[in-house]
């Protein structure tokens, strides 16, 4: 069993192997070709070591002592793309996912085996996908999801690209001051790429390759001022163009 584990952003990467006993055949290809599954098993963290599962609501401390609650978590994932070690790239072409807080595993597909040294994707949802109604696409099924929208319909001011809800300790003194937090990210202009360089990952015939990558929402609140209530809350549209949102997205995206 291989193991290769990448920091970046608030998300960490480790690849397993396991026995695949779907068909081989390559579905974005007529010529048959010789491939492996990728599958996703996304974490929740607060901080680099604490693995909070999938039970809402229930404090946990960062690193230094500070309490904070997770009671919703909405992030949709799409245009994956792994590129071989030749310069082959594969796109798993209309693949997205909403990641919830409950659930932790997802298929993406089957690629081409061989060796792979990055993975991209996106944060967000294309911009053709944030204009269509909920029940519009063969995407509808996650699509349909209230809590994504800004409002009580989804357009015309597009999804949630990201919907992070909870309570944090503010107080200086880690006495237990919580107060309430959500961001909600969104509009085109947020549509964020993920790349992560340097692995080294060999996708085998007939086996599946999972993804474990964990989400440490600890970092969102990255050099962000928490004891300002104003800096606890991203809920509209007009809000994404803000200073605050700018610093959310960026620590989404930093440290690649």
């Amino acid at each position: 069993m291989r193991k290769v584990t990448v920091l970046f952003l608030c998300f960490s990467i480790t690849f397993f192997s396991c026995k695949k006993n779907d068909n081989d055949d390559n579905n974005n290809n007529s010529t048959p070709v010789d491939v492996g599954t990728v599958l996703l098993h996304l974490h929740n963290f607060i901080d680099d070591i604490d693995d909070i599962g999938e039970l809402s609501g229930i404090p946990n401390t960062d690193n230094n002592g500070r309490t904070i609650t997770i009671s919703n978590v909405g992030m949709y994932i799409s245009e994956f793309e792994m590129e071989k070690s030749d310069g082959t790239v594969y796109k798993f072409a209309g693949k997205k996912v909403l990641k919830v807080f409950e659930n932790v595993l997802y298929e993406v597909g089957e690629v081409p085996i061989g060796n792979y040294n990055i993975i991209r994707f996106k944060v967000g949802l294309d911009s053709n996908t944030n204009s269509l109604p909920p029940n519009a696409s063969s995407d509808s099924v996650i699509l349909n999801k209230p809590n994504m929208w800004f409002g009580a319909t989804a357009q015309p001011d597009g999804y949630v690209f990201m919907n992070i809800q909870g309570t944090i300790d503010t107080s200086s003194g880690l006495t237990g001051s919580m107060a309430p937090f959500v961001y909600k990210i969104g509009t085109n202009a947020n549509y964020q790429q993920i790349t992560v360089t340097g692995i080294n990952i060999t996708i085998v015939k007939s086996q599946a390759e999972t993804i474990h990558m964990v989400a440490d929402y600890n970092t969102l609140f990255n050099g962000i001022q928490i004891n300002h209530a104003t800096n606890l809350s991203i809920t509209t549209p007009a809000d994404n163009s803000t200073a605050l949102a700018t610093a959310v997205v960026n620590n989404i995206v930093a440290n690649v």
